[in-house]
């Protein structure tokens, strides 16, 4: 979380997740791409636990014992795997900017972005976004999500929200053109794991007015560090409450979706699967 503040305040609890991204991507040498601010203020769960982001130490720490997430812990594929023709892999340089989050991208030739995106995993939904962006300024969402055992999970790129979550959208500042402000949202509200959050996704006219469909997905632990993050140079290099937290959801996935997304190809150019 980026901004003025020190300290960010997040309610909720955890389980440790393994590894640096491992298995997905190992590049991740350049700094962090820029983002807009997060607001400050704490979500609260039912379990009334905090979860605090220091940016001087650059840790997460519980203020209390959180509860053990489900061993193992498998995670709903956002989208329907049978629409996806590549993958985003997560802990990548895209754009010239190191990204933690991955994603799934959808370039059948008749492809409209018209696609349900649920919830992965129960979770509280912690903070959101809604910005124009795009050729024809599209209005695009993201959302926070912090499961009751602590992990952090990030959707984003979604056009059409489902009716609940534009409801909670409504309570967000205006979208206004290029904005990547994250605001926290009202405490006490949940999302069920394959609970519909989005429609659509992407752009009708991104560049070129050449469509672009796709949604980002991030996953972290932030009870745990990951490998990439050991050295010293890296975290100076990777700045921010998810880097040094982000984790490879390959990993996450049933052992069918597991083996889908691997056989799909790499979705960024230049980066490819590394």
């Amino acid at each position: 979380m980026q901004g003025p503040m020190k300290t960010a305040t997040v309610f909720i609890g955890l389980l440790t997740l393994v590894g640096l991204l491992e298995g997905c991507s190992s590049n991740a040498s350049d700094s962090l791409s820029p983002t807009g601010p997060s607001s400050s203020g704490s979500p609260s769960s039912p379990l009334g636990i905090t979860w605090n982001y220091n940016e001087q130490t650059r840790t997460w720490q519980a203020s209390g014992t959180p509860p053990a997430c489900p061993t193992p812990l498998t995670l709903t594929t956002p989208v329907d795997l049978s629409r996806v023709t590549s993958i985003v892999y997560p802990g990548q340089i895209r754009g010239g900017w190191f990204k933690p989050h991955g994603g799934f991208r959808m370039d059948q030739p008749d492809e409209t972005g018209t696609i349900d995106v649920v919830a992965p995993m129960a979770a509280t939904i912690w903070r959101a976004n809604r910005g124009l962006f795009g050729a024809n300024n599209e209005i695009q969402h993201m959302f926070d999500f912090i499961n009751d055992c602590g992990i952090i999970y990030r959707l984003g790129h979604l056009r059409v929200l489902s009716p609940r979550f534009q409801q909670i959208a409504e309570s967000l500042p205006p979208a206004t053109e290029g904005n990547s402000h994250t605001t926290i949202l009202a405490a006490g509200q949940t999302v069920a794991r394959g609970e519909t959050i989005g429609t659509a996704v992407g752009f009708l006219a991104f560049q070129d007015n050449e469509s672009n469909f796709g949604v980002d997905w991030g996953v972290y632990d932030a009870r745990e560090r990951n490998a990439a993050s050991a050295g010293p140079a890296w975290l100076a290099q990777h700045p921010g409450e998810f880097p040094a937290f982000g984790v490879c959801w390959f990993d996450y996935l049933s052992l069918a979706d597991q083996a889908i997304v691997r056989s799909l190809p790499a979705a960024d150019w230049q980066s490819g699967a590394t």
